[in-house]
């Protein structure tokens, strides 16, 4: 496996006001500009745990981790963990288009201008340049003034990702991000994650099997909170190692 981008060790995560972990004993490395698909039946901890990588839980009083999150050679599960700075460098993409109410170039915008870049003719490339990255440029570059909310689902949706990569993060999170689109929008999205993965990592929540097999390098099999297998894809979906895994492969549950 190349080098580990970022690294769960025995992660265990309790939501407010339960006594039972959602997901349990975690192991799992991350590996470095490449995708991993996060695959398993609904309810079995996927999305919990990619929510985990930026402590996006924290949102929400009285969640509870147990173990470590290594990035960059620290515990970001740690008290201290400045959680404005981790989320710039770990971005999440969710499943419903999420465009702010302002214009394409403020929304693309929006992050820069948190990290302090303040002028137009400095945030302009970096805009221009995040919008090519997201393969939406050549559709929206005459109308950057225009509503955000005036783009189809598909058009949103690479928005919010050249929103998210304006910053350089290190790594993206995408949980279901095709699920609510169109076939042709879903292909545009999908040939977008391979081209970014040669400028950071990514982690990929889907129920689709055949997207996982289409997009990601590696594949991991959750299943009741636990991580069941990791492996090359290829390997994982022609010959898994364990039985819920081919199981889960071949339909028999799910």
């Amino acid at each position: 496996m190349n080098k580990i981008a970022i690294e769960a060790k025995n992660l265990s995560f309790y939501y407010p006001n339960s006594d039972k972990p959602s997901i349990s004993n975690i192991d799992l490395k991350i590996p470095q500009n490449k995708v991993l698909a996060l695959i398993g039946p609904s309810g079995c901890g996927k999305s919990t745990l990619l929510r985990c990588f930026n402590r996006m839980h924290c949102l929400y009083d009285g969640s509870t981790y147990k173990g470590e999150i290594i990035f960059e050679d620290k515990n970001i599960l740690k008290k201290k963990t400045d959680l404005i700075a981790l989320r710039t460098q770990i971005g999440m993409i969710f499943q419903k288009p999420t465009p702010f109410p302002m214009s394409i170039f403020e929304n693309v915008a929006y992050g820069l201008r948190l990290k302090g870049i303040k002028n137009k003719m400095e945030l302009f490339p970096k805009v221009e340049k995040a919008l090519k990255n997201a393969s939406l440029w050549n559709e929206v570059k005459d109308r950057l003034d225009g509503s955000a909310d005036s783009l189809s689902g598909g058009q949103q949706q690479r928005l919010c990702i050249a929103r998210a990569i304006a910053i350089e993060p290190e790594i993206l999170l995408f949980d279901e991000p095709t699920s609510a689109l169109d076939p042709i929008s879903t292909e545009a999205i999908e040939d977008l994650l391979k081209d970014l993965k040669k400028k950071m990592s990514i982690i990929i929540v889907t129920h689709n099997m055949q997207q996982a097999q289409r997009v990601s390098d590696y594949t991991a099999f959750m299943y009741l909170g636990k991580l069941i297998e990791i492996d090359k894809t290829q390997h994982i979906f022609e010959n898994p190692k364990e039985k819920l895994t081919r199981e889960y492969i071949k339909g028999k549950f799910g």
